[in-house]
């Protein structure tokens, strides 16, 4: 038994080293994001799927984008009836909220607080300890000297067991009852409310917030004070399978069956199902995707599998949704990471080795199964040939068809490895030998099917040739002005050969050519970009080159998107050769094509500056993938991707390496459940029952079938919506139709889902609304709600008729006046000029609006909110609690720009800095753009010129 003890520990200590399970990676949620309180105690969710959060200062409801905080009012029967939240229940459309100060019940749909004063003549202002609801109508509620069993649908109370003090309750498989006092567990049958049984397990704390947890496979689980206890119904006894140092708490269960318990100074606790062993989840305060405290109230799994855990300083989550991306990076002084950031190059060799070629050398990484638990090693070469190699900013890792290892630099040269036959060689540029290699910048290395070595460079194409007594000599192919069929340019960044054995060559500034091969000589057919023919390639800087299964060749520019190779045998103009373009207009997430690579199924996966962009060819449509799903910050790199046999993607790029395998790809098949929020005019909020123009706007909660009625002055409205649907709710998407207004559904997303209609016409509209979850899944039938415009005056036709003679009156009496004045003999000054009317602004409207243009800029200038490259008006506006069309207004009547304008005002001057600033010079123009907030190379270039006259480029050579 002591050696069973022991192996625990160990295992426990094991695992506690570790501190940090990778499978598991947090977001958080705090006040900054709208929480009222970082100390959450509890946490549910309704049954129209709304998340209610329990916190130290307030009750919380998240739809998914926004916070909904209930507070106690003094003196407002209509608030809750405190503020330190203990412990919440839910029963249907109903929400009972414990706190220290008494007991509060919210109806979910209106969220009103229902008047309860039978439940305050049993419970008053004592603190609620313990609630629970099983679903149906019974609510059992705990005070420290008292236990009640309330009727969720009549509100009458009863007492219950009343020489015991309630910490916990769990209903059973078998309709029983667990509850957990101060004397012990019992098994409590509620038909004949009689005791069946008493486990002498000591005493239950609510104080310690102890807890009993059943799922539908009719276990029992228990935390209380140090210890796990599960119960053994063959035996109907409880064991103790866990002790911990620190006090246990909360109890959820995930959908593969690993069940989380929190503790209070432990962190969280994973039972794996599957390996049985348990695993602590602990905070890390160098990892910022680890817990935020040790400190843990409560866990809650959902209905899509996101674990929410409550702490001490802030709301968790874990949503696998966002983290199918997996990553290695670099982390200072550790030596089990990458050495650098910017990987360049990824190769596997066939003992499953990777070679990563970085800026700053080469790295070796083996994973265990599953791609798991890597082990990184810094390889240094001893060899003082190959030297360079250990600071080297290594291009290409390749090898051949006879087990020679090629390793290509930016500038050291080619690198040859044959351990086989002992044979280490270094190639560089000579200029007095026309027989050494074009350049000692080597970007691109393959093996065509007749074994040739080819090379792109820098200064051109280089072809191995070898003599057999280990003798090795390249014939160079460059550009030539005086030969058309000349390479079009010596800046080589690709060379790939087909499975029709044709060479493509792709370079920086001179397009795309094709090798020719006729009678022993060698010729290129050129591909630029022209502006005037569409079929031609997008754009003259080709980095990448890529065939799919199906043998569609597909070309990556480095600013107007991906190409794919059209082939018409009856042309003779560029051989019949031309090509189909996809750029952002078409979804693809950035028009810089930095890698590409085929998953199992046929989509294109595609590495831009912004992250992935996954194609279906079938159906020509993007999914876009950002930081938000787990992919790193930073762009990747050119042609740095490999591909392992069962289907893993790598890719690298400046912020290290990204892997994943899209099969392994969990698909949330949750269908979205879409509700109506809010109704706003003019900014604000219409409450159910309020009036404008004499006209009840809304008199019940809105929800589908909902009715509202606009006055005709007052039809500037907004609808806002959620999916709630809480997996990658960023990525939901809203399709809506205002049916007479709408041909076609309208959709949006993001943070602030809504609608905008205005102006409309007198009459009846319906609003359609239906979305879909993160990963395309739609609701079946739209909701919807009915919209009256009532008429204006001015829609009557008896006094359109009668404004028109009017009109027709005024303008003849006009004319006769016009004639009688300029009949007169009046004498004019020529030069006076006619003033425009004044505009009488309301002084203190002004003042306002002036502290809210100074506010606005002093946010720019110290937030800096304007590198965030998905910046709106929507969240600019939130910043500085306005609404949308007075921050338009401010914009235009007071600083005379549009919204575009300024933000891209103070981007492009924080470019203007940092090209100034020495510590930015190792950075490329386009990811000083990035990280300045431009979200594309050509935007960032268009508005650059728009307000300096010049490119980036030509800036930063004039500076």
């Amino acid at each position: 038994m002591r050696k069973y003890y022991a192996v625990l520990i160990i295992i426990f200590l094991i695992n506690l080293s570790v501190g940090w399970s990778q499978e598991y990676e947090f977001q958080h949620i705090t006040t900054v994001n709208g929480l009222s309180h970082n100390e959450v105690r509890k946490i549910v969710k309704d049954n129209q799927g709304f998340l209610w959060f329990g916190t130290q200062n307030g009750l919380n409801r998240f739809d998914g984008y926004r916070f909904k905080v209930f507070k106690n009012v003094p003196n407002d029967s209509s608030s809750i009836i405190g503020d330190k939240i203990y412990s919440l229940a839910v029963s249907k459309d109903k929400l009972w909220v414990g706190t220290i100060t008494g007991l509060s019940v919210i109806n979910t749909v209106t969220l009103e607080v229902i008047p309860t004063p039978n439940i305050f003549n049993f419970i008053g202002k004592n603190g609620v300890l313990q609630l629970f609801c099983d679903g149906s109508n019974v609510v059992w509620a705990s005070t420290e000297g008292e236990n009640f069993i309330i009727d969720a649908a009549s509100l009458e109370v009863e007492r219950v067991l009343k020489d015991y003090k309630i910490a916990a309750v769990a209903k059973g498989f078998d309709n029983n009852y667990w509850i957990g006092t101060n004397k012990g567990l019992l098994q409590y049958d509620y038909k004949t409310k009689t005791i069946i049984k008493n486990y002498e397990l000591g005493a239950f704390n609510a104080y310690g917030l102890d807890e009993i947890y059943t799922n539908s496979y009719g276990e029992v689980w228990i935390t209380k004070s140090h210890g796990i206890y599960r119960y053994q119904s063959e035996r109907d006894r409880f064991i103790e399978v866990f002790n911990g140092s620190k006090t246990f708490n909360a109890i959820s269960e995930n959908d593969e069956g690993d069940i989380f318990f929190g503790t209070y100074g432990d962190g969280l606790l994973k039972y794996s199902r599957a390996t049985g062993l348990y695993e602590p989840l602990l905070a890390n305060p160098e990892n910022h995707l680890s817990i935020s405290s040790n400190d843990v109230y409560d866990v809650f799994v959902d209905d899509e599998n996101i674990i929410w855990v409550g702490t001490q300083e802030g709301l968790d989550y874990y949503d696998y949704t966002r983290h199918r991306f997996n990553s290695l990076v670099h982390l200072p002084e550790n030596n089990n990471s990458l050495r650098s950031s910017f990987v360049q190059t990824i190769f596997q060799d066939t003992d499953g080795l990777f070679w990563i070629g970085t800026r700053e050398g080469i790295d070796q990484v083996v994973f265990d199964e599953g791609y798991t638990n890597p082990k990184i090693s810094h390889k240094n070469m001893n060899n003082t040939l190959f030297e360079p190699l250990n600071n080297s900013y290594v291009s290409s890792i390749f090898r051949d068809s006879k087990d020679r290892m090629w390793i290509s630099t930016m500038g050291d040269g080619l690198f040859l490895i044959h351990e086989g036959q002992n044979l280490m060689r270094r190639f560089t540029h000579n200029s007095e030998d026309p027989n050494s290699i074009a350049s000692s910048s080597v970007r691109a290395i393959i093996e065509d099917h007749l074994g040739r070595m080819w090379f792109g460079t820098g200064g051109g194409l280089s072809l191995l040739s070898e003599d057999g007594k280990g003798e090795y000599a390249f014939e160079n192919l460059g550009f030539s002005t005086l030969n058309t069929t000349s390479m079009p340019y010596n800046d080589i960044y690709s060379v790939f050969e087909d499975s029709k054995q044709r060479i493509w060559i792709g370079t920086n500034k001179g397009g795309l050519s094709l090798l020719v091969e006729k009678g022993g000589g060698k010729s290129f057919l050129r591909f630029n970009h022209l502006p005037s023919d569409p079929k031609s390639i997008s754009d003259d800087e080709v980095f990448v080159i890529y065939e799919d299964v199906d043998n569609r060749v597909w070309f990556g520019t480095s600013g107007a998107g991906l190409n794919l190779l059209k082939e018409d045998g009856r042309s003779d103009i560029n051989n019949g050769y031309y090509f189909q373009s996809y750029t952002e207009n078409d979804g693809l997430s950035d028009n810089e094509i930095n890698a590409i690579l085929e998953d199992h199924e046929g989509d294109l996966w595609i590495a831009t500056n912004t992250g992935f962009s996954e194609f279906n060819i079938d159906t020509e449509t993007f999914t876009n993938y950002s930081t938000y799903d787990g992919v790193l910050k930073g762009k990747f790199r050119k042609n740095a991707k490999w591909k392992t046999k069962d289907g893993t993607l790598f890719f690298g790029g400046a912020a290290g390496i990204n892997y994943f395998n899209p099969n392994n790809f969990k698909i949330n098949n949750n269908v979205p459940n879409p509700v109506f929020l809010d109704l706003l005019i003019d900014g604000k909020v219409v409450e159910v029952g309020q009036s404008l123009d004499n006209t009840v706007v809304i008199s019940q909660p809105l929800s589908s079938g909902s009715m509202v009625k606009l006055p005709a002055n007052d039809n500037r409205f907004e609808i806002k919506f959620t999916a709630l649907s809480f997996a990658s709710s960023m990525r939901n998407t809203y399709a809506f139709k205002l049916e007479g207004i709408d041909r076609d559904w309208q959709y949006t997303g993001g943070i602030d889902p809504s609608a905008n209609y205005s102006k409309l016409k007198a009459g009846s509209y319906r609003f359609y609304l239906k979305a879909s979850n993160n990963d395309g899944v739609w609701n079946n039938e739209p909701i919807f709600m009915d919209i009256s415009v009532s008429p204006n005056l001015m829609d009557w036709k008896i006094v359109k008729i009668g404004i028109g003679v009017l009109l027709l009156l005024t303008l003849v009496l006009g004319i006769l006046a016009f004639r009688k004045y300029k009949g007169r003999s009046l004498v004019r000054d020529p030069n006076l000029k006619s003033k425009k009317p004044i505009r009488v602004i309301d002084p203190e409207l002004n003042k306002e609006n002036l502290e809210k243009v100074k506010e606005l800029y002093l946010l720019m200038e110290t937030e800096k909110v304007y590198l965030d490259s998905e910046l709106g008006l929507t969240q600019l506006a939130e910043k500085i609690d306005v609404s949308t069309n007075h921050l338009s207004m401010l914009l235009n009547d007071y600083i005379g720009k549009n919204f575009y304008d300024y933000v891209n005002y103070f981007r492009v001057e924080e470019v203007k800095r940092r090209l100034k600033d020495p510590y930015y010079q190792r950075q490329t123009l386009s990811s000083i753009g990035g990280d300045c907030g431009f979200n594309s190379k050509s935007a960032y270039n268009r508005i650059f010129k728009k307000f300096t006259g010049k490119t980036p480029s030509q800036y930063q050579k004039e500076i």
